[in-house]
């Protein structure tokens, strides 16, 4: 029984590294925009879906990202890293995927039936849960009209989009029942 106890506890810990280097291998997958200091990256919904797939093993290697890139691992979108970084534009959403990814993983891991729309759902509030952070933040920075100006509306639609997107790969990995 010890031996299999450990074995699970070394294969949770191996899935939890593993995504979280998947987790910043994806930031590098970020584009520029012009007029704001936020990119789009393709991490966001990764971190809602792994935290569907993994549930609190998904917060972990969430919170095990956050943490590799404030030590000064260059994780963050574009390379990104340090407690610098953290206080600057996108600190506030770095912030908001740790919370997002445990809210999200342990409704995940309570809910009893997994259907598409509910899991959309979740990770719809994830995706809030983000946006509450990130431009609460950034308005520290750049005032209350400016962040919701360049922190949220160039955005709200091509999340929903990605997490359409999350949601269709989840039924391909064949999640849903």
């Amino acid at each position: 029984m010890e031996f299999a106890l450990s074995q699970t506890k070394a294969r949770d810990f191996l899935i939890v590294v593993g995504a979280s280097i998947l987790l910043a291998l994806s930031a590098w997958i970020s584009v520029r925009i012009p007029f704001t200091p936020v990119p789009i990256s393709f991490t966001a919904p990764l971190i809602l879906m792994l935290s569907v797939l993994l549930g609190k093993r998904g917060a972990y290697a969430t919170a095990l990202y956050f943490l590799e890139g404030a030590l000064g691992l260059p994780v963050f979108a574009n390379g990104g890293c340090g407690f610098a970084y953290l206080l600057g534009p996108t600190g506030g959403y770095l912030v908001g995927f740790v919370i997002a990814s445990y809210v999200v993983g342990c409704l995940s891991e309570q809910m009893q039936e997994k259907t598409p729309t509910k899991i959309f759902g979740i990770m719809l509030f994830g995706n809030a849960l983000f946006y509450v952070f990130g431009v609460t933040h950034l308005a520290l920075l750049v005032g209350y009209a400016n962040a919701i100006k360049f922190g949220l509306i160039p955005f709200v639609g091509l999340d929903l989009f990605k997490l359409f997107l999350a949601n269709r790969a989840l039924k391909t990995l064949r999640f849903f029942g």
